[in-house]
């Protein structure tokens, strides 16, 4: 009981059986668990022994596991059991596995304890059999099921590597806990084999295994077997027949496959081995000879003498039917039947049993690889046979004359009849004739066999006789279905039999037959009338023709004679029968009708004539409104069939015809009767042929419809067809191979369709697969005898070996299936390499270091890339072009690899390619520099006399003199505080120069001296020395006291002042009025004075060595006050003025020398109030170039008023001595220049503006009052003519570099201003002038003004007409500019583009004139033309020119203009005055240049000029 827990007690672990004991269970495991809950299980311990025995347990050393009994040591008797309780609680969400020990004697039982929390238990089946499948190209699928029995849901992966036709789908899943997932197994039953492969299955929580997948594929096969002994037959022979007789054989047709095959037997013609009617018997010699009669049973119809019953059908699985094979030879060609018996016929044929279902064609060979997909192994049969003709022979021969006999005599002949036949007997029959007799009339005649035949002549009338007596020869004949014979004449001979019968003079007595009527009998007049006068025998009777005769006329009557019945002679009334009203009788003697007896009982009354006739009358009119109805519905269908719903808008009595068709165009439809085959015929292979030739010439590729609308079509798309018929509609190919094609990729593939039957059928596509979703019709209604084709579209999302069929149907009923296959590949790049390495090539920095990689897309889809480079501690130093883009399928894309050069750029970078759709690769790039070796071309750099405060630029210059492009960076560690370096690292070209900049910024006056190093990438540090001092400034204000004294409200008072720099270093002063809002600061000078934009109230200056600057101080009040401060100032960016007020106040030294000081400004001003008002003090006049045209002087007048608001007189005055000139023209007039105005008083002054040229006019008028010479206020006068304006965006092009032979193009907006009126713009593009030209152009010389030339075109896509509008406000205008050369050009040149409408200015003398430059980089000169710009502003034409250095080409200078004034006070060249200055501070130049007003402009010459000066300078710096 004290035994700890889990305490290692020293003893042999036994199993309960040993001891004698049994424990139930030998394992506790706690399924399930959850943290913070209690399970429990017992465990029972029974005594098998005699003995008692002693137990005890310890307890686990897990403290989750607990046994629960009330004594931990127990003896247990002989035969009794204890039962104990184990508990459980996790307090963790984790297996836990632990031992229970219990103790019997001195050996331990040992009981695993297991604690399991909750999992999933998934579970697959073993086995996938498909069992025996046929090998047709079928896909068929299986399902395994995988079951979670666990709790938690569980992940499984499957797959199949192996080479075979298996596809699992998914390959990868979730099953969630207490539910199943299936997954499908597609196999493709393809050809012969057995499969024994595995799939490897990984279960979430089990170890991989192996899921077996069986199936054994079998040939379907067909076979033919005796009907007697079940043996296989190869060959049916037939024997020898007559022709015309038929034969039947019989034998079994057995499916040795498991699936059920629809068949159909076909005659195969032109085979090898085939015999048509030859006799393969005769002589060599005699079948050359008659090389005509066997081209003519060449092209004979085998199935006219060959048939087979049933020749369709379907065979269930290892089902046994019974075929019927008939054969019934006809006589072919010129022979006869019974001409020689050598003329026989032998066959050979072959019948081959075909499947039903897709195929490529029946005029594609069968026996080609290209049908793999039939896998059926075909059934041929041989059948032979021979027909013989029927061959007698009479002695006698075919006429046979008999003796002359008289009536009641006989006349005998005996003829002998050979059966010449060496092979078959014959069966005869002669037919009756009258007069002869043949005895026998029928028989057998056997083989080489003769027949004595006797023939007798009897006559029984006389004349003479020449009669054809026919022989009839019977055998086994077919009925038309060719299943079953009958006995029946199948050929015919005759005899000719002559011979004469002899009349004898005989005496006839006069008989009369009184019960007979003379209509049916005459008796006693042998001889009718007509044929008395031919007889040439007078009978003994006396016969007198009734029409003739006028015995006994009681009258003469000249009436034509009727015919009439003669009576009999004897006048007894009973000779008359009852006779038909419309004939008569008449007395031969007195030719007058006798009365006729009517016999009530046998003859119609008259009121049963007439219901006769009303009752042939009412059918008869029934049948006529029957036909008038069929006639009538006739014609309306015609009707319909002749027009169309469709109104194209013709008169129909316009006289248009339709156009006579060819015999070409005129297409039959063929009769059915007459195009398809009887039921009870065999198809043959030549007739398909020629049936599949002719649908396919009629192509139906358009308005196929998706169900039958029409009558007929609805009628043969309802029939049921039969397999037979269903052959002969072509599906295929049967394989849709896609071949290796790409995700998300569109593919179609062609399936063709052939109908070959004389009516419509309809195909659907039973298409349930999700990756042909994208065709677009799955049913179509195919007219009879014609072929199309079926886009089937293929679209997969997911990659993977693809082999899944479908079925199709012909009028609802299968016709076979299609197998779909597809390699479906990830989207994928291919790189040419994953390292790539930069060397140096050429001389240009930007092309120094780069490289090349080749993308290739060999797959049918576009893909879409991007690259991004890896940053790395030292930054980012390559970049790709381009970044991102796509690749065409199957074709590459060249990126380039570019790196930056620099001192810090590193020389190892990575790039990821990541693919759309697709996975990530991965390019490594390096660069092999070279040394380098830099020189200062000066060793010291001096700074002397420098400004305090200010910064001092000095120019170093480096020279590479070493082998490759050099990168630079100046050492930090080296540099004092008051000097910099800019930029601080760079590049130096090969064998070139580069300026760098040091500044320097002293804050005290001490001399310095140092040391500067700049470091070299791959090459040796140089030293520079640098040495300097700087100078105090001092600046004096005269004066510093400003009193505004008496300044009116809405007047300005500027009192003037002058600064004064007394060093020889410049200065820079600073004036802070922040919080003065009505007092500025005006400069005489504006040049090197600016405000500072965040604040606008301290301005500043800038002021040479020895330099005074002309400033004004000007105030504005706007109400009555007084104002009195001081302002401070700044100079060098000290705050002098209050040092200097500091020192003053506390009444220090002032130390020399150290910082510039200066007295603050005192200001004191007293504001009046404004004895005169104006009104307004702006004025704009604006004209608009319409006005122009139609007035010869255009004026504007606008008023303001003067009002006095004082007491007292008031005299006021406008100064126009400033703008003298604008008033002495006449430009400007004011009504009154000066006047008084009394207490009160208001006066109206007008202002006219008429201006005499168009341009802009501008002046200031000051206002003064009382003769006060201070301003009191300004009037503001603006007036213009809005001339037309062309604005462009972006003002300048720069083509960038592009290969020979390719055009870049740019689009530049065209905004138009001020256009009242349509104008047309016309261009003017200059040939290009290259720099090696060795003589220019003479200036007097026209432009050649044309839209384009070879190397440079101008195109305006929407038209070059400015739309004019009545504000002023037009619509851009969009113009492309596009540049192409044969070979290398460096460039620039202006685009003039001219308006040359009429808008009421001189087209001669444009008023405004913009131009687009283009240009390139010429390589002489280290600098650059970036762009030129034409503008007139105030009769002078400025030419700017922005320059940037080789060295930082990014940065632009911005654009400047120069003034009339510095313009001729710099003029020094007869076309180029130079004006302004160089300024090297932010390493680019700044030039300006103009020409003389009327002078014509030589762009090259200036461009030369000006570059020469510029060199020039550059040298000198």
């Amino acid at each position: 009981m004290n035994t700890h827990r889990g305490s290692l007690i020293p003893r042999e672990v036994e199993t309960p059986k040993e001891l004698q004991l049994r424990v139930v269970p030998l394992e506790l495991k706690f399924q399930d668990t959850v943290a913070g809950k209690v399970y429990r299980q017992s465990i029972t311990l029974h005594n098998l022994g005699r003995s008692n025995q002693k137990i005890r347990f310890l307890e686990p050393i897990n403290q989750q596991f607990k046994v629960i009994f009330p004594s931990m040591e127990k003896e247990l008797a002989s035969g009794l059991h204890i039962t104990a309780m184990v508990e459980y609680h996790p307090s963790k969400n984790e297996n836990t596995f632990d031992q229970l020990y219990i103790i019997v004697g001195n050996k331990a039982i040992e009981i695993p304890l297991t604690g399991l929390i909750p999992c999933c238990d998934l579970e697959i089946e073993p086995e996938v059999n498909f069992g025996t499948l046929v090998a047709n190209s079928k896909v068929h699928c299986k399902e395994v099921r995988i079951t979670n029995h666990g709790k938690v849901q569980g992940m499984f992966t499957m797959e199949y590597r192996g080479p075979l036709p298996i596809v699992i789908s998914p390959t990868n899943g979730v099953v969630e806990p207490k539910s199943s997932k299936t997954v499908k197994v597609d196999f493709c039953a393809d050809q012969i084999r057995v499969v024994n492969e595995v799939a490897k299955v990984r279960l979430q929580g089990r170890p991989p295994m192996l899921v077996n997948i069986k199936v054994h594929v079998v040939e379907q096969i067909i076979e033919l077997l005796n009907i007697n002994d079940n043996t296989k037959v190869e060959c049916i022979r037939f024997g020898c027949i007559y022709f015309g007789t038929s034969k039947i054989e019989h034998a079994l047709l057995y499916n040795n496959s498991p699936e059920s095959v629809n068949w159909v037997a076909v005659i195969q013609n032109d085979s090898v081995g085939e015999e048509l009617g030859t006799n393969t018997q005769q002589r060599t010699d005699v079948a050359i000879h008659n090389l005509t009669y066997f081209r003519q049973i060449k092209n004979i119809d085998v199935t006219t003498f060959i048939s087979c019953f049933p020749n369709e059908g379907t065979l269930l699985p290892y089902q046994k039917i019974k075929i019927t094979f008939c054969f019934s030879p006809k006589i072919t060609g010129d022979h006869r039947m019974d001409d020689d018996p050598a003329h026989r016929q032998d066959y050979a044929v072959f019948l081959r049993f075909d499947t039903v279902g897709s195929k490529d064609g029946f005029l594609r060979d069968d026996n080609t690889k290209a049908n793999k997909t039939d896998r059926f192994e075909k059934l041929e049969l041989a059948l032979t046979g021979s027909g013989l003709p029927v061959v007698l022979q009479f002695d006698l021969g075919s006429i046979i004359n008999f003796a002359p006999c008289s009536m009641g005599e006989r006349s005998e002949v005996a003829f002998i009849m050979e059966n010449r036949s060496k092979l078959l007997p014959v069966i005869y029959r002669f037919k009756k004739i009258a007069n002869f007799r043949i005895d026998p009339e029928r028989g057998k005649l056997g083989e080489k066999c003769m027949q004595k035949v006797i023939c007798s002549f009897i006559p029984h009338q006389y004349g003479v006789f020449k009669v054809k007596q026919f022989i009839e020869f019977i055998g086994p004949v077919a009925d038309k279905s060719c299943h079953s014979l009958s006995l029946k004449p199948f050929h015919q001979i005759y005899l000719i039999f002559k011979s004469t019968c002899r009349a004898s003079t005989k005496h006839i007595a006069m008989k009369i037959n009184p019960g007979i009527p003379p209509s049916t009998s005459n008796s006693t007049e042998q001889t009718m009338v007509k044929d008395l006068v031919k007889s040439k025998e007078c009978a003994p009777l006396a016969i007198l023709p009734s029409a003739k005769t006028t015995i006994q006329s009681h009258r003469l009557s000249t009436e034509p004679v009727k015919v009439v019945q003669i009576p009999f002679p004897n006048e007894q009334a009973a000779s008359i029968r009852p006779r038909k009203q419309d004939k008569q009788f008449r007395k031969i003697s007195t030719l007058r009708p006798r009365l006729s007896y009517v016999d009530p009982e046998y003859t119609y009354t008259n009121s049963e004539l007439l219901k006769k006739k009303a009752n042939e009358d009412y059918y008869k009119k029934y049948i006529d409104y029957l036909r008038n109805r069929r006639l009538q519905k006739q014609g309306e269908r015609k009707d319909e069939d002749s027009y169309d719903d469709e109104d194209i808008r013709l008169d129909p009595k316009s006289g248009l015809k339709s156009p006579s068709l060819s015999e070409s165009e005129i297409e039959e439809d063929p009769s059915p009767a007459d195009c398809e085959p009887e039921p009870y015929q065999l198809l043959c292979t030549r007739n398909m042929e020629s049936r599949e030739t002719n649908a396919l010439e009629r192509k139906v590729l358009k308005r196929l419809k998706s169900k039958p609308s029409t009558p007929n079509e609805i009628r043969d798309c309802s029939l049921r067809l039969t397999p037979r018929q269903i052959h002969q509609v072509i599906v295929g190919p049967s394989v849709l191979n896609f071949g290796d094609i790409c995700v998300h990729s569109i593919n179609i593939h062609k399936l063709h369709v052939v109908n070959m039957l004389p009516r419509h059928v309809l195909i659907k596509l039973d298409v349930n697969l999700k990756e042909l979703q994208k065709t677009k019709q799955f049913s179509y209604v195919i007219p009879p005898s014609s072929s199309t084709y079926i886009s089937m579209i293929f679209h997969s999302p997911t990659a993977g070996k693809y082999w899944k069929s479908f079925t199709f149907t012909v009028n609802s009923i299968p016709g076979g299936h299609l197998l779909v296959m597809a390699v479906v590949m990830p989207v994928r790049l291919e790189l040419s390499s994953n390292q790539l390495v930069l060397k140096p090539h050429g001389f240009l920095l930007q092309t120094y270091f780069r490289g090349t990689v080749n993308l290739s897309n060999h797959q049918n889809y576009l893909v879409r890339f991007q690259w991004m480079p890896v940053n790395t501690e030292k930054g980012i130093a390559f970049s790709m072009c381009p970044a991102q883009g796509t690749v065409d399928p199957f074709s590459s894309l060249e990126c380039e690899v570019t790196w930056h050069p620099g001192f810090s750029s590193p020389q190892k970078g990575q790039f990821v390619l990541h693919i759309d759709e697709g996975s990530t690769m991965i390019l490594n790039c390096a660069v092999k520099v070279g040394e380098a070796k830099v020189l200062f071309l000066e060793p010291r750099i001096l700074f002397y006399d420098s400004p305090q405060g200010l910064t001092t630029w000095r120019k170093i210059v480096l020279h590479n003199v070493g082998q490759t492009h050099a990168f630079y960076k100046v050492r930090r560690n080296s540099l004092v505080s008051v000097l910099n370096i800019v930029p601080p690292e760079g590049i130096i070209p090969f064998g070139g120069l580069s300026t760098i900049y040091m500044t320097y910024t002293p804050n005290t006056t001490d001399k310095f001296q140092a040391r500067v190093k700049i470091a070299i990438r791959r090459g040796s540090d140089v030293e520079i020395r640098v040495s300097g001092s700087a100078e105090v400034a001092d600046v004096e204000i005269k004066p510093n006291v400003f009193f505004f004294s008496g300044t009116f409200i809405g007047g300005t008072q500027v009192i003037p002042f002058i600064v004064k720099n007394k060093t020889i270093t410049r200065v820079r002063v600073e004036f802070n009025l922040e919080g003065r809002p009505r007092f500025s600061m005006i400069f005489k000078n504006e040049a090197g004075n600016y405000t500072d934009p965040d604040n606008p109230k301290l301005y500043c200056t800038e002021i040479e060595g020895k330099k005074s600057m002309q400033c004004g101080m000007a105030f504005s009040p706007d109400e009555v006050r007084v104002y009195e401060f001081c302002f401070q100032v700044r100079i060098n960016f000290y705050e002098s003025s209050e040092l200097y007020t500091e020192y003053h106040v506390l009444n220090a030294p002032i130390p020399p020398n150290t910082v510039p000081l200066i007295q603050p400004c005192y200001v004191q001003a007293v504001v009046l109030q404004a004895p005169v008002k104006l009104s307004k003090n702006e004025f704009t006049f604006n004209i608009v170039p319409s006005t122009v045209n139609t007035m010869e002087n255009v004026r504007k007048t606008q008023k303001f008023s003067l009002r006095n608001l004082s007491k007292r007189n008031v005299d006021w005055a406008f100064n126009i001595s400033k703008s003298g000139k604008l008033f002495k023209d006449g430009v400007f007039t004011f009504s009154e220049l000066s006047g008084t105005l009394k207490p009160y008083e208001q006066y109206n002054v007008s202002i006219t503006f008429c201006p005499d040229r168009p341009t802009k006019y501008t002046a200031d008028i000051p206002v003064h009052l009382n003769n006060n010479p201070t301003c009191y206020q300004v009037i503001h006068l603006t007036g213009e003519i809005k001339s037309p304006k062309l604005l462009f965006d972006p003002p300048y092009i720069f083509f960038t570099s592009v290969p020979l032979e390719v055009a870049a193009v740019m689009n530049v907006k065209i905004l138009p201003q001020n256009y009242y009126r349509d104008a047309v713009l016309s261009v003017t593009v200059p040939p290009i002038i290259l720099h090696d030209e060795e003589e220019e152009e003479e200036e007097e010389e026209e432009e050649k003004k044309e839209e384009g030339h070879d190397s440079l075109c101008v195109h305006f896509p929407k038209g070059k007409t400015i739309k004019g509008s009545p504000s002023g406000i037009n619509a851009e205008l969009t113009c492309q500019v596009s540049f192409q050369a044969s070979k290398p050009v460096s460039f620039f040149t202006n685009i003039v583009f001219n308006d040359n409408t009429d808008n009421g200015y001189s087209t001669s003398d444009p008023l405004e004139k913009n131009e687009v430059f283009q240009q390139g980089i010429p390589q002489e000169l280290p600098f650059h033309l970036k762009s030129s710009f034409w503008s007139q502003l105030d009769s002078v034409i400025a030419f700017h020119l922005f320059v940037f250095s080789v060295h930082n080409p990014c940065v632009l200078c911005p654009r400047f203009s120069v003034t009339k004034d510095e313009i001729e006070r710099g003029s020094s060249l007869m076309e180029v005055s130079v004006v302004g200055k160089v300024d090297f501070k932010q390493d680019f130049y700044v030039l300006f240049g103009a020409n003389r007003t009327n002078t014509k402009c030589n762009t090259k010459r200036i461009t030369d000029n000006v570059l020469g000066w510029l060199s020039k300078i550059s040298k000198d710096k």
